[in-house]
């Protein structure tokens, strides 16, 4: 036989089989992979626990940056009006 032939006749084997045993074997995989899934799916709990503890942890770090960027802000801002006033010249009085 060649090997396209032997391809089709392996693709028609191996469709027949899931056709006749499939319910069978998926069951099967299901019952001897329980175990794994179990622990697979505690495992993803563990991380979603310990990715919202940090990003929370983070999320309060940004907080305070923010609070300490508003604080600065605001002294720079004053800083700068009261410059800006030492600076300006007083008005000149209109004598007429």
């Amino acid at each position: 036989m060649r090997t396209s032939e032997v391809f089709v006749l392996g693709a028609i084997m191996g469709a027949a089989v899931i056709w006749l045993w499939g319910k069978e074997m998926e069951e099967y995989v299901q019952e001897r992979t329980r175990g794994v899934r179990t622990k697979a799916a505690a495992g993803v709990r563990a991380v979603e626990e310990t990715a919202g503890k940090v990003l929370d942890r983070g999320g309060d770090a940004l907080r305070r940056a923010d609070e300490f960027l508003q604080d600065t802000k605001q002294h720079v801002s004053e800083a700068l009006r009261v410059g800006e006033e030492a600076i300006r010249p007083a008005a000149a009085s209109r004598e007429a």
